[in-house]
């Protein structure tokens, strides 16, 4: 799979996830930790380069979920 592929698959399962949570991006933002930029960045389809494995953990959590299931399609 391409970088580009697995990109569209994380962000698309991240704003699914957000929807199935019923939760705004802010407070995504305000219960992970993770940076209202980093998660609109992810909103337009692109993961900033500043993003950590952490970050994706910490989202991950919010949602009740592993990791890796993120980056599943």
């Amino acid at each position: 799979m391409s970088i580009q592929k697995d990109t569209e698959i994380f962000c698309r399962n991240v704003y699914w996830r957000l929807e199935e949570a019923e939760i705004t991006v802010k407070e995504l933002s305000k219960r992970s930790g993770v940076p209202m930029e980093m998660l609109e960045a992810l909103e337009q389809g692109a993961i900033p380069e500043e993003m950590m494995v952490d970050d994706a953990f910490n989202l991950a959590k919010v949602f009740g979920c592993k990791v890796y299931e993120l980056f599943q399609s």
